[in-house]
């Protein structure tokens, strides 16, 4: 069942079609898959940001279920942060921030204009503040000391957090610097340091609001994600005959994964689903020939320690990094070249 989506447009919308279905075979709650299906969608873009919604009552008739389960999957989606609602418009996925601009030259104009008045009315004439502005600018242009940009991503799995750290770090320029941290790290307070020292923090995008609650006050990046390459070309070299076990990491997850899976290896036909914490996990591993589990489930390596088990893992979106990763260190850097440098913490 499909459940039309409203791309966003400068005109008349187009819809489209976004694969929203409920499938009572997994034995996940309606709201939860309903949900799952959403967070998901818009965290790897496949609903696009601004896009218009579904009303309450157009996507409780298309999934058949209830009129209160659609409006409460929506109020915990405007409490991430995920959706927002217009009187008279109706309900879309939140935009994204445009990135920080660079540094103010209208406020420049202002303040050297303030201190040009301000010397004038002490006696200088303007060829002595002429030459006094010329001797403050020779000093200055001197290469100045740069530490390069310090980025901080905030994630949920520890290794995973790394793996998306280093494809941010390999779209930057030499002498930046992207350090990884969870939100565990944030919670206990062991990576305090490293959050107030970045100058640009970058969160994932269904994380973005839990993120700015354990750093308040900073301006924060969302950033979306995509399946990796990899992860597709393992899939699709699956041999079309085995019995495959996917497994969730959380149940709101499942119906997304396992579409995702079918979706590049739709020559597996004998496909379970399940997730990290069904009372049934080790059996129905045991039945399997191969597992693929979500980046939070590597325990089922550990449960069939004999059977091939891969990882559905992610990378950041390229389109986040070159539209807003990249604009805001470079604004960053822009904006350390007109601040007298003061040095930083190291981030460890």
């Amino acid at each position: 069942m499909k459940s039309p989506v409203q791309e966003p447009s400068s005109g008349a919308a187009e819809p489209l079609i976004w694969p929203l279905g409920i499938d009572r075979s997994l034995g996940v709650p309606v709201n939860t898959q309903l949900r799952g299906q959403l967070e998901y969608g818009i965290a790897c873009g496949d609903i696009p940001r601004g896009a218009r919604l579904p009303s309450v009552r157009e996507l409780s008739q298309e999934l058949g279920v209830a009129h209160m389960t659609v409006a409460g999957v929506y109020k915990e989606l405007l409490g991430l942060g995920l959706i927002v609602t217009s009187r008279g418009r109706g309900t879309f996925v939140a935009t994204t921030p445009q990135p920080p601009p660079g540094p103010d030259l209208t406020r420049l104009t202002r303040l050297l204009s303030d201190t040009l008045a301000r010397a004038e009315g002490e006696g200088y004439s303007l060829r002595q503040i002429g030459e006094a502005m010329n001797a403050l600018i020779a000093r200055g242009a001197q290469p100045p000391q740069q530490t390069g940009v310090s980025v901080l991503l905030v994630g949920l799995f520890a290794d995973a957090t790394r793996s998306y750290a280093a494809n941010v770090q390999a779209a930057l320029p030499t002498g930046d610097r992207v350090q990884a941290v969870t939100l565990d790290d944030l919670r206990s307070g062991r990576s305090h340091t490293d959050a107030q020292n970045a100058n640009v923090v970058l969160a994932l995008a269904h994380r973005l609001n839990e993120t700015r609650s354990l750093l308040p006050g900073r301006e924060i990046i969302p950033v979306g994600f995509i399946p990796s390459q990899r992860t597709r070309a393992a899939l699709a070299a699956l041999d079309p005959m085995i019995r495959l076990t996917i497994v969730a990491t959380f149940e709101e997850f499942l119906p997304t994964f396992l579409s995702g899976v079918k979706r590049f290896a739709p020559h597996v036909l004998s496909i379970q689903a399940t997730h990290l914490h069904a009372k049934d996990l080790q059996s129905v591993l045991d039945a399997c020939d191969v597992a693929t589990y979500a980046t939070g489930s590597e325990r089922v390596r550990t449960l069939i320690p004999n059977k091939p088990a891969l990882e559905y893992r992610h990378v950041v979106d390229p389109r986040d990094i070159g539209g807003l990763v990249l604009p805001a260190v470079e604004a960053q850097r822009a904006f350390q070249k007109t601040t007298p440098h003061k040095p930083k913490k190291e981030l460890s």
